[in-house]
């Protein structure tokens, strides 16, 4: 399955505090208590119509109320009064001998009662299955790394979800790659667990950190400084495996000209250290030394670049599944960039300065000969198999970012003339410059 079509889409918005709308606008505001409700202002309305024309100030005030109470109609207090007055209003025109005054007291309490705010029960979460709990006879339980017991192979995949979720929060902490103390200020103990690997990263067209059970993006970036620098160690890590740079160098980015640098950076590492797992543990501090490690968590570029190796690997002979793979992670990935939006996050927190923007652009560049790559590698495999039109589907958003590579222009005006389009393939070959052809 693609990386983006894995769990819900997420993207750098959280940091400008616009997450949550889109489900903030998704409620209702016309429930059927509302509706009921503005029925009842509109018959109080008509109402105090014939009241008015019979000399009675007391029908402009019931007509004044019922506006109230229909512009005010989220507001349970207004609809209170409004309905208390229309009872005593009917009351006292029970007392002064009206019949229509028993219609006032029971629409008053009635609207009135379901003017009032009732809550409605929250929803009972189904329990695990009984035997899940069963003690006469245990089923033979693995071990994780870390020590702490796996889910059973039978549970079924929700009841597993929230099984790993729960010890993930019970797991033992893992040894630190250095002795970790508090007096240090870089990391907690709590902080440095053995997570299982079940973290998706995707940074390609949009920012997005998931669990199958959570989305842990707004947890990262709703404080800017510890988004841009958990994004930057991660971007180095993403350029070269292993990277690792100089506390002095950090401070640069994030911490120059403030009074006591190496103490605002020890603040930030110990605020990264407390983001929730595995996003904490994935900083690594040695001494003078900052770096990235992924713990064994997922990442679309890395899913990219084994797709790429597949493919190439493969040729001719890559299972029909391989190439359905590399064609969906291409249309998906589309022309996305690598961390969209880092720019503006660079500019608020270092104002341009550093050389955070120019790993981000290096890891940019990986991704779009990596992207060129697979295109090129699954469209040759689809022209050995008679496929030219899907060769053209998969070469043709490709060529417009790839002017300088000879193998995309070439491979796709092939793919062209054998499907017929030679038109099409005369075009391109007179827009872009081509060694020879094929």
């Amino acid at each position: 399955m693609s990386a983006l079509h894995v769990w819900g889409n997420s993207d750098i918005l959280p940091a400008t505090g616009k997450a949550g709308m889109d489900e903030a606008a998704s409620e209702k505001f016309w429930t059927w208590r509302r509706i009921l409700l503005g029925a009842g202002y509109g018959l109080v309305f008509l109402a105090g119509l014939p009241i008015v024309f019979a000399g009675d100030p007391n029908g402009l005030i019931l007509m004044v109320a019922a506006v109230a109470g229909l512009l005010f109609l989220h507001r349970t207090w207004v609809g209170v009064v409004v309905w208390a007055y229309v009872a005593a209003s009917g009351l006292v025109a029970i007392i002064s001998a009206d019949d229509l005054g028993l219609y006032g007291l029971a629409a008053g309490v009635g609207f009135g009662l379901l003017a009032l705010p009732w809550r409605q029960r929250e929803p009972v979460l189904p329990r695990g299955p009984v035997f899940w709990t069963h003690q006469v006879q245990p089923a033979d339980v693995g071990k994780q790394t870390n020590g702490a017991p796996a889910p059973h192979p039978y549970l079924p995949t929700e009841v597993q979800r929230g099984v790993e979720a729960h010890m993930v929060e019970q797991s033992p902490p893992a040894t630190p790659t250095a002795p970790v103390t508090p007096a240090n200020g870089d990391a907690h103990f709590e902080s440095q667990k053995v997570f299982p690997g079940a973290l998706f990263i995707v940074a390609i067209g949009k920012i997005n950190l998931t669990l199958p059970w959570k989305d842990l993006t707004p947890d990262l970036m709703r404080r800017p400084v510890l988004g841009f620098l958990w994004l930057y160690l991660y971007a180095r890590e993403m350029r070269k495996a292993g990277d690792r740079l100089t506390r002095s160098s950090l401070i640069d980015e994030v911490a120059h000209g403030v009074a006591d640098p190496r103490g605002r950076l020890r603040g930030y590492l110990r605020d990264l250290s407390h983001l929730a797992a595995p996003l904490g543990a994935m900083i690594k501090v040695e001494d003078e030394l900052i770096g990235f490690d992924l713990l064994g968590q997922e990442t679309d570029l890395d899913e990219l670049r084994d797709s790429v190796e597949h493919m190439k690997q493969g040729g001719s002979t890559a299972p029909d599944s391989e190439i359905d793979h590399a064609q969906e992670l291409l249309r998906d990935m589309g022309d996305g960039v690598f961390l969209p939006g880092f720019e503006d996050m660079e500019k608020r927190v270092t104002r341009g300065r550093g050389i955070a923007g120019q790993v981000v652009a290096e890891v940019r560049a990986q991704v779009l000969r990596l992207r060129a790559d697979l295109a090129v590698a699954t469209a040759d495999v689809l022209l050995d198999r008679g496929r030219s039109a899907d060769a053209v589907v998969v070469l043709d958003p490709i060529v417009a970012g790839s002017e300088d590579r000879d193998d995309v222009v070439r491979t796709l005006i092939t793919a062209l003339r054998e499907s017929g389009q030679h038109n099409r393939a005369a075009e391109i070959r007179r827009r872009y410059t081509v060694g020879q052809e094929s």
